[in-house]
């Protein structure tokens, strides 16, 4: 035991020391000083002698309803001053949390040990990383803003203090107790890793916790089971261990743990540190100048609970709160003994207690409010949850080798791809993910065949479980590979153990862990979607410690809509509207995209691709865009051919269509075919010239009668008339290779023959007069200066380059029938349901291929070309177009209407017309389609936004999406979303 006459000397020199050293925490310095010392005079005047020894006191317990009685004798027999709970649920720590807030006199500290956020403790809580992974990133901000998500959740569970982080530097791989608990090797990141998420914490209201003080990252002992001993002088400790501490003493921050060490140079004379003077008094409060609160360790674990009066010690060292002793009671009792013998001299505990209470009032535990446990698991996985878990793992995904500088992935044209999965199941997250990218041909290990790996460019093999490593199927799939990059889905230690397969890698990506997170991260960073920016935290497998080449984003990033400062829930309209269709039956279901700032933020599918059955519409789902083909397939065309210098604006039709010489289409522009300004009529009924007259007598169409009984168009025909035999077969054949429908094939008797009909239509004033008609002959005028097919064309300038495996006309050549949405039952004129054959019945008479239709997509390839026109002609670091001429085709508008070229534009003058939302700005273009749906980019606010559906499932009328303009208003949602896009920014991460 102390003597009564060290004890007074030790209290003069506490006193004297510490004012002459102490610096405010931030906390403190950021309080009303005025209003927090009557609070804390007011209740400490309150308080006997045994609620005041309480208050240094704070048990761990469980949030199980059998620990309820025995927590409350803490609280009514002990006076404990807080609790710290060891695991759970969220709703069973949150209901206990309540009952204990509300039969305690004095409001209680609750505490968490989180050094990865609730989820360290808590079952059902959102799932953070390891500090390990997060000691990869650099980038403070994202460390900063997962602080703030931690205080978030801590908040919403009534949690005021978090013992985070762990600040020791992992300078021993053999350490049992540190390893992945901490940021890593190097002092210098350790420090300000662990400073930035201390900040983002205490900056929202949660006190952050340093430990273990003075170092626990280089032992070779579990201070849970001994004392460990960190041997070394105070030269070395000053330059690694203590190093993160002054750090983090000087940034002001609030909360310190002294961790159960045995450390001579300190001399802590055989006690742990948490109970030496000379550690927790001299060295970090005077030396330090720390003012903050001070926690001992766990006292159960076994580094301390051998030593006599150890709480007593403790506080002599100059911890200000004792946390889980084994003994609640016992201890107490000592405590209190201390206090009346004078060990523990009145002064000290005044001081110790007025402090506490000092950082209640200041986290607001005076303010204590019920948690709403109907809400909580709602709020604690609010969207700001899934944000920062994405953020981290994109800014820690490590590259650290890059021969030739293969990654990001370019020229996908003609980089044949293929990934190999090993210790992962068919259809993991990973290779999911890359297919967002480029038509990636994925394999298990078991699967790979080395000579059929050979086919191809680049080989990406990703490394999922541990016990993998040793399969020689690393080996074998990567020596097979030309190009190879190798992705490890584990710790970076683990690339020791595969160094052979490093040193054979072209490229080698450390992704840290298995979660679907890391996969999602490496996944984008690998083809560019964001750039590899993170650093290893330790050194492994011959890389040195902050071995990471960064690369620049160079194609879409998926994300949520708090990456661009939008909060989800003010998208939470875009849902209602979309359903809305549903209900109403406009549509069997859509997809909605939405890209800011080169990031999908929106990617959601709703319903089904039919009426109350069918598959669900999701990510994958390839619609009939309909009229999108004449700005997604015939503009690119003509921009491209601008570009080159091979059609100018003002050519007339006839110099690339030999078809019009000599008619009145001969001297239309090109300029005047875009803008729908050729006078040309508006429609015609294709089919009529691929049907025989002579196979019916009377006439095609008339009243609803048993001959007119398929209705079509509002209309009602008559089934029994046959095709023209040239025109069109139910059989295909070199002569009828053009696919119209199923079991319905056109020559190119059939081609030239509506060609003929388009060209010999009648023409009216040069006015304003949509018709598909113009990019039909604009696709002619392609193909002639091309010498290639419109679908060639764009996909060998256009789509593959893009990894826009998706978009393309014919889509059954390229994709399962049951991935393509269905669009109308045709009665008339194929008389089949239409699923995966253009609907335009012009286009179909062309075989598929069209200049105002025909072309199919999915959302996500839709979007990566709009990104490339918003990106001025550029996408996945190549050049598509020269600025200039996207600048010339994507701002150019009609005098006359509210046309572009090529492009279809809102109409500000008439809302009713506009095919977009009145709050879109002038400066978007994109188009609609019939079938029912739209894209539009609006480069003032960088943005993209798609609406697929297949509205004309099963018939084309009654048109409700328009009627109930749910583009429109889904696309006001966006813009109200924006219009509080400041408010979001300023939101994130509080409540």
């Amino acid at each position: 035991m102390f003597k009564k006459r060290d004890t007074l000397f030790f209290t003069f020199y506490l006193f004297t020391a510490v004012l002459a050293a102490q610096t405010e925490t931030n906390l403190y310095r950021q309080a009303d000083t005025i209003k927090l010392d009557s609070w804390v005079d007011s209740v400490y005047n309150s308080l006997s002698q045994d609620e005041k020894i309480g208050q240094l006191f704070m048990p761990i317990v469980e949030s199980k309803s059998s620990w309820k009685t025995r927590i409350a004798g803490y609280i009514n027999n002990q006076k404990i001053g807080g609790v710290l709970f060891s695991k759970g649920t969220l709703a069973m720590q949150a209901e206990m949390t309540n009952y204990l807030q509300s039969i305690a006199k004095t409001p209680l500290f609750v505490a968490l040990d989180g050094e990865w956020g609730l989820s360290m403790r808590l079952s059902d809580a959102p799932r953070f990383p390891r500090n390990l992974i997060t000691g990869a990133i650099h980038d403070e901000e994202t460390l900063k803003q997962y602080g703030k998500e931690v205080a978030r959740q801590c908040r919403e569970m009534g949690i005021h203090i978090n013992f985070a982080p762990s600040i020791d530097v992992h300078t021993n791989p053999d350490n049992p107790v540190i390893g992945t608990r901490s940021f890593g090797e190097l002092p210098a990141n350790v420090a300000r890793q662990g400073i930035a998420i201390a900040r983002g914490m205490e900056e929202n209201g949660v006190m952050a916790v340093a430990k273990h003080f003075p170092g626990h990252g280089d032992t070779s002992e579990d201070s849970h089971r001994t004392l460990p001993t960190v041997s070394h002088d105070m030269a070395r400790l000053d330059s690694v261990e203590l190093y993160p501490f002054w750090q983090y003493v000087n940034a002001g921050l609030s909360g310190m743990m002294l961790g159960h060490l045995n450390v001579p140079a300190l001399n802590t004379n055989d006690l742990p540190a948490s109970l030496s003077i000379n550690v927790g008094q001299k060295l970090l409060k005077e030396q330090m100048g720390f003012t903050g609160l001070t926690f001992t360790d766990g006292m159960a674990m076994k580094g301390v609970s051998n030593q006599s009066d150890m709480s007593v010690k403790a506080l002599l060292a100059g911890n200000d709160v004792i946390l889980g002793v084994i003994d609640q009671e016992k201890e107490f009792q000592e405590v209190k003994q201390a206090v009346e013998k004078g060990v523990i001299s009145p002064a000290m505990l005044e001081e110790k207690v007025r402090k506490i209470l000092t950082y209640k009032y200041i986290l607001g535990v005076h303010r204590i409010k019920p948690i709403n446990i109907r809400t909580l698991n709602r709020n604690i996985h609010a969207p700001e949850s899934e944000w920062t878990q994405r953020k981290i793992y994109d800014k820690a995904v490590t590259l650290v080798k890059n021969n030739d500088s293969i990654l990001p992935i370019r020229e996908l044209d003609k980089n044949r791809i293929a990934c190999v999965a090993i210790g992962a199941p068919e259809q993991n997250t990973f290779q999911k993910w890359l297919k967002k990218y480029a038509g990636v041909t994925a394999f298990q290990a078991a699967t790979a065949d080395s000579v059929m790996l050979k086919e191809f460019d680049t080989v990406i093999i990703s490394v999922h479980s541990v016990p993998a490593v040793d399969s020689p199927a690393l080996q074998q799939v990567i020596k097979s590979a030309a190009k190879s990059v190798l992705v490890l889905f584990d710790s970076p230690y683990t690339l020791d153990n595969i160094k052979p397969a490093t040193d054979h890698a072209s490229s080698v990506v450390v992704a840290y862990d298995n979660t679907d997170f890391a996969q999602m991260s490496a996944a984008q960073a690998v083809f560019g979607g964001i750039g590899f920016s993170g650093k290893l935290p330790v050194s492994a497998g011959g890389f040195e410690v902050n071995k990471g080449i960064d690369t620049q984003k160079t194609r879409l990033s998926y994300s949520l809509p708090e990456e661009v400062g939008i909060l989800s829930e003010s998208l939470q309209g875009v849902e209602k509207i979309a359903f809305e269709g549903i209900r109403q039956r406009a549509y069997p279901g859509c997809y909605v995209m939405v890209v800011k700032d080169g990031t999908v933020i929106y990617d959601k599918g709703f319903g089904n691709m039919e009426y109350a059955s069918g598959a669900k519409v999701d990510a994958e789902t390839v619609y009939d865009l309909a009229s999108i083909t004449k700005a997604a397939a015939t503009v690119p065309a003509i921009m491209k051919l601008y570009d080159e210098k091979k059609i100018r604006l003002q050519d007339h039709i006839g110099k690339f269509v030999p078809e019009t010489r000599g008619t009145n289409k001969a001297n239309l522009t090109v300029r005047d075919a875009l803008f729908h300004e050729t006078g040309i009529v508006s429609f015609i009924p294709y089919y009529t010239t691929a049907i025989d007259p002579n196979s019916f007598n009377g006439s095609l169409f008339g009243k609803r009668s048993a001959l007119h009984h398929a209705r079509y168009a509002g209309a009602w025909g008559r089934t029994d008339y046959a095709f023209i035999p040239s025109f069109i077969s139910d059989k295909p054949s070199a002569t009828f290779h053009l696919p119209v429908a199923r079991d319905l094939y056109a020559s190119d008797d059939m081609h030239r023959a509506l060609l003929k009909e388009v060209i010999a239509t009648e023409l009216r004033s040069k006015t304003y007069r949509y018709s598909c008609l113009n990019f039909m002959l604009l696709k002619e005028a392609v193909e002639h200066i091309s010498k290639t097919g419109l679908d060639s064309f764009v996909k060998d300038n256009f789509y593959k380059k893009l990894g826009a495996t998706t978009l393309t006309f014919r889509p059954l050549d390229h994709m399962p029938v049951n991935s393509i949405a269905p669009t109308e039952n045709d009665p008339f004129f194929r008389k089949q349901q239409l699923r995966g054959y253009v609907h335009d019945e012009g286009a179909a008479l062309f075989g598929g291929i069209s200049g105002n239709a025909g072309l199919f997509s999915n959302a996500n390839d839709l979007a990566k070309l709009s990104q490339m026109w918003l990106n001025g002609g550029e996408y996945g670091g190549e050049r598509f177009l020269s600025e200039e001429t996207v600048n010339l085709f994507t701002k150019t508008k009609s005098s006359n209407s509210r046309r572009g070229l090529g492009f279809d534009k809102p109409d500000p003058r008439n809302n009713n017309a506009s095919p977009t939302s009145p709050l879109t700005p002038v400066s978007v273009y994109g188009h609609t389609g019939f079938t029912g749906t739209s894209f539009w980019v609006d480069p003032d606010n960088n943005m993209i936004y798609i609406f697929l559906s297949n509205r004309i499932f099963p018939e084309r009328s009654p048109n409700r999406l328009s009627t109930l303009k749910i583009r429109e208003r889904i696309q006001d949602e966006l813009y109200k979303a924006m219009s509080i896009k400041e408010l979001g920014t300023n939101q994130l991460g509080k409540n």
